[in-house]
């Protein structure tokens, strides 16, 4: 029970704040030496996240889904961010079926995933550098929701925060702080919805078991990505992501080392 509520928190505050669920997921049970998490319990944890998204986004999904329906206000408005958000998602689809072997030895690797972590440091204060020269923030477009993409299907890595370097991207690409962020979370919901299909074959073969604790970290990984999402949306409209890199730089050596020690 213990491990199921730590990793539901890992899973839902690192999904959504700058610095990798995916590489948490990885060191975090490496350091404390536990078993690597079941595919039923990866699976639970990605669906809470994503219904902590989703009830975020509610009122952005329902204007979506009425807009292409040909209601709502402004249908060409919804038609235009669905086609952003299908060529954002198409080069991470892309990465997890021509790669996906690749990238799943990667998670069996804690000392890979710390090291990455010091990559998205990186990636962070780069953007911060380069965000601080736009002068006019501009809007997404194809050939930015473009790249926003292809810096999702790198995210995949663990250690790569998707949310970082979407964002990162978003914001060196010129857009301001609440449009990166908006964009990423609504870019989120295709890729983790995603990513959890693709275990659920795994799953329904029947060793499928909703215990107590799998019920726990769902509901953990959900409230705290719900949390996770407001409080950084809130934070990142006059904040800077140094803070996160500065962290990830401080985090990635001493979890290495524990790893290493362990």
């Amino acid at each position: 029970m213990l491990q199921s509520i730590v990793l539901g928190l890992v899973q839902g505050l690192t999904e959504f704040l700058p610095i990798s669920s995916s590489g948490h997921l990885v060191v975090v049970p490496a350091m404390a030496g536990w078993d690597d998490p079941s595919l039923t319990f990866d699976l639970v944890l990605h669906v809470g996240t994503l219904v902590a998204v989703v009830t975020v986004y509610r009122r952005d999904l329902w204007a979506l889904a009425v807009g292409l329906a040909g209601r709502g206000p402004d249908p060409a408005d919804a038609r235009r961010l669905a086609g952003l958000l299908l060529v954002g998602s198409i080069p991470a689809g892309a990465a997890g079926v021509a790669l996906g072997g690749f990238f799943e030895d990667r998670f069996e690797e804690p000392t890979w995933a710390s090291a990455q972590l010091v990559v998205t440091g990186f990636v962070l204060l780069g953007a911060e550098a380069l965000a601080g020269r736009v002068r006019e923030p501009r809007d997404v477009d194809a050939p930015r929701a473009t790249a926003i993409g292809v810096a999702q299907a790198v995210a995949i890595l663990p250690g790569i925060s998707r949310s970082g370097t979407t964002i990162a991207t978003g914001l060196a690409l010129g857009l301001d702080r609440p449009r990166a962020a908006r964009f990423s979370f609504l870019l989120s919901i295709p890729v983790i919805a995603g990513a959890a299909a693709t275990q659920v074959p795994d799953v329904v073969d029947g060793s499928f078991d909703l215990t107590a604790a799998v019920a726990a970290g769902f509901a953990v990984s959900a409230v705290s990505g719900f949390v996770a999402i407001h409080v950084f949306l809130r934070y990142l409209r006059t904040h800077s992501m140094r803070p996160f890199a500065y962290y990830l730089f401080a985090f990635a050596p001493v979890s290495a080392l524990v790893v290493w020690v362990r």
